[in-house]
């Protein structure tokens, strides 16, 4: 991955219907390499909890398990339009 490759700071997590709005928003210019590290770690955390929430019944930790992954998703979508931008694919 190119060093200069950055976070493009358009995907977004938690969003509501009505009215229309995103609640989270990921930050440009963090390293890609730096974020996908922070999804690593988010996904063993929801691995953990999608786990513990099974077998204890824990409705609370599947929803923070839920919450967790959508955030990682954003994180996913947004280093890759950054790579994609760091490569001239996209424009800014």
């Amino acid at each position: 991955m190119s060093e200069s490759a950055k976070t493009a700071g358009v995907a977004s997590f938690i969003t509501t219907e009505d009215p229309p709005m995103d609640l989270f928003r990921i930050n440009p210019g963090v390293p890609c390499d730096y974020a996908l590290e922070q999804i690593s770690t988010l996904l063993g955390c929801v691995k953990k909890l999608l786990h513990a929430g099974i077998v204890d019944g824990d409705g609370d930790m599947l929803c923070a398990a839920y919450y967790l992954s959508e955030f990682a998703k954003a994180i996913i979508d947004d280093v890759e339009v950054g790579r994609m931008r760091s490569r001239g694919a996209l424009k800014a």
